[in-house]
């Protein structure tokens, strides 16, 4: 198993993730729009889909006090392809149904 695997795997069972997820569950029930909002914004080309480093912006602004290791992990979650993309709607239903 890879390092990045290793780490999925682990932040996939909860070992990294309990108040990330908390965090972000919260403010996706408390104003979902505006994430959406946010990840459509990102989405210059209409693909439905976000790069790592617009991924990360969006997280940084969201000011939920994550650190950089923290967003990597979760970028690292749901980027299920790994492709190096997330899919935004996708990725909101993820963290809803955690």
């Amino acid at each position: 198993m890879t390092a990045k695997s290793l780490l999925t795997d682990h932040f996939a069972r909860g070992v990294y993730s309990g108040e990330i997820f908390e965090k972000l569950k919260h403010y996706i029930r408390a104003g979902k729009k505006a994430i959406v909002d946010l990840f459509k914004q990102a989405d210059k080309n209409n693909t439905g889909k976000i790069s790592s480093v617009e991924f990360k912006n969006i997280i940084k602004q969201l000011n939920l006090g994550l650190s950089s290791i923290e967003i990597n992990q979760l970028f690292d979650y749901v980027d299920i392809s790994g492709d190096g993309y997330v899919d935004w709607m996708a990725f909101i239903n993820r963290i809803l149904l955690k």
